[in-house]
């Protein structure tokens, strides 16, 4: 098929920005631009025509694939997980215009069965905050499926604009004076980093956005709960107690002052993570009926 490539013209009359633009962005805002706009023009539009069938807008393929020369450009490296959804998302496409119909039926929702159903209610009804931890180490491995599980949450525009910090208190003790758990042993703090949603506002054409508006955004409570909730269903998981603590004005500071973390840099929450010495049952929870106020 002989394509009608757009010029420099159509391209940036669709993107607001030009190549200059996207040259001067850090490769983190430029990683985010360009997902941004692979989701937004090129996933969706993917995903629907496998679903519906429908034809894609004619020019829709060759203004993302510009994208990629820009990638290129920049220099960045083609393992990084951005190029690669772009990479599957154009094979998807082109697939699609040859008459080849990805089956997306694999990644569709499906009922638990029995025996998995078991080990998830395990999981979910087990969950309870700890008091008090033992002096057991927590392993490494451990910790890092606690973060990956994190990084799996739900955000906002899919920004991944979460970071992390694993603390052990042996080897930096006294950061959390507040925490109401006793000789955690691992601190896991949620950390929100601005910087892509300012390379969007930049895009879009806000140049100047107050960074206390940025962290305000509505999604930034929902994109730190959704993690702090997967981080407990692993640490369950793991066999770990945990235990949700409140990141004091104070705490947040002595972090950022810790590490030299940049004005961007927000630590948002932390968990304590470790073994406790102390199961104890939790109170019962209210019937589902008596908690649904309304069904119409």
């Amino acid at each position: 098929m002989e394509r009608q490539k757009p010029s420099k013209k159509e391209f940036w009359a669709y993107f607001n920005r030009d190549d200059d633009f996207y040259m001067g962005l850090t490769d983190i805002q430029f990683r985010t631009c360009f997902h941004a706009r692979i989701h937004h023009n090129l996933e969706i539009q993917v995903n629907h025509a496998l679903n519906t069938g429908t034809k894609f807008y004619p020019k829709r393929i060759d203004l993302m694939y510009h994208w990629m020369e820009l990638w290129d450009k920049k220099g960045l490296s083609h393992d990084l997980p951005e190029y690669r959804f772009a990479e599957q998302m154009f094979k998807m496409a082109f697939d699609f215009e040859k008459g080849i119909v990805t089956d997306l039926s694999p990644f569709a929702p499906k009922r638990l069965t029995e025996e998995e159903q078991k080990a998830y209610d395990r999981v979910l009804y087990s969950l309870r905050d700890a008091h008090v931890f033992s002096d057991r180490p927590v392993c490494d491995e451990d910790l890092d499926t606690i973060v990956d599980a994190a990084l799996w949450a739900a955000n906002g525009g899919n920004l991944q604009p979460l970071r992390f910090m694993i603390i052990h208190e042996a080897a930096a003790p006294g950061l959390f004076p507040e925490s109401t758990a006793k000789n955690a042993p691992v601190h896991l703090v949620v950390v929100y980093d601005t910087e892509a949603r300012h390379a969007l506002a930049a895009m879009g054409g806000r140049d100047s956005v107050p960074e206390e508006g940025m962290l305000a955004h509505r999604n930034s409570p929902l994109d730190g709960g959704s993690a702090l909730m997967n981080i407990e269903l692993a640490a369950a998981a793991c066999g770990l107690s945990f235990s949700r603590q409140v990141m004091t004005e104070e705490t947040a500071r002595g972090l950022k002052e810790r590490f030299g973390l940049s004005d961007m840099i927000h630590p948002l929450y932390y968990v304590e993570l470790g073994y406790s010495d102390e199961p104890a049952l939790d109170l019962p929870r209210p019937a589902v009926r008596d908690s649904v106020w309304a069904v119409i």
